[in-house]
């Protein structure tokens, strides 16, 4: 049976008996991805690949609740995928860079606040890996830094991260991006919001209200000064922005590349 009419046979309803010849076909392909110790990602619609299985409950899974309608194309499972989707200018290879390293960052801290803690004893931390797609040799060689001196100074308090990983501003407009929440706005009204208006669209969590009230309390008081990104609304309330990065505008934006009323071209990726 080939891929296509595999991946037919699972557009049925659960208890047709097409969908159970796909089920079937998708384990035979599927087959090639086992991991070391026998396990699979299973694509059900409650795992969502998030977690690795032996075959027998992936395969009971797939019959009780059914496989992703999104998953097209098997990309965890041995199915190739064109690289000319991957293709991209050479002039964003450095923002890439710096949204993998940023991604990166942000989850070794969540596995910290997941998993870790000063007083608990070493042995038991390298139990205590919190999430089944982390390699225990991995999870083992971060519990080893978080326990060194080096991971100690480098976090300036132990913990610092973990309080990180609890506590992050909300953004509540999906998977769209600062960016292209702004160009919407843009778009709509015919002109370049102000990076406050940008920041109240895309933070409006009921648990950010009273730094959302903030600024636009400051933005009332004395206006939403676009140019000077040192003294507006956002930087009032929330701080000064750090080398790299300006709220409103994304990864490898510098506060000196806003000069002038538009903002750089670069941002709107």
């Amino acid at each position: 049976m080939d891929l296509n009419t595999i991946k037919e046979n699972l557009t049925f309803p659960i208890k047709a008996p097409q969908y159970r010849v796909g089920v079937d076909g998708f384990m035979s392909f599927a087959n090639n991805t086992l991991t070391h110790d026998g396990r699979l990602r299973c694509p059900c619609v409650k795992c969502v690949n998030n977690k690795l299985l032996n075959p027998d409950d992936v395969n009971y899974h797939l019959l009780q609740y059914g496989i992703m309608r999104n998953y097209s194309t098997w990309v965890f499972h041995g199915e190739s995928v064109d690289q000319s989707r991957f293709l991209y200018p050479k002039s964003l290879e450095k923002w890439i860079l710096k949204s993998i390293g940023h991604k990166w960052r942000d989850y070794k801290c969540l596995l910290k606040g997941k998993g870790y803690d000063d007083d608990t004893d070493i042995n038991t931390l390298y139990d205590n890996c919190p999430d089944d797609d982390v390699d225990y040799d991995q999870w083992v060689s971060l519990v080893n830094f978080w326990r060194s001196e080096e991971g100690k100074r480098r976090s300036n308090r132990s913990k610092e991260s973990l309080e990180k990983a609890k506590v992050k501003p909300i953004h509540t407009t999906g998977t769209k991006s600062h960016a292209r929440v702004r160009e919407d706005m843009k778009k709509s009204s015919n002109k370049s919001p102000t990076r406050t208006q940008v920041y109240l669209k895309c933070h409006q969590h009921e648990s950010e209200a009273d730094i959302t009230n903030q600024i636009k309390n400051v933005a009332t008081e004395q206006g939403d000064q676009e140019l000077d990104l040192d003294d507006d609304p956002v930087s009032k309330v929330l701080g000064k922005d750090k080398y790299g990065r300006v709220r409103g505008l994304g990864l490898g934006v510098k506060p000196s590349d806003v000069g002038d009323p538009s903002y750089p071209r670069f941002a709107m990726v």
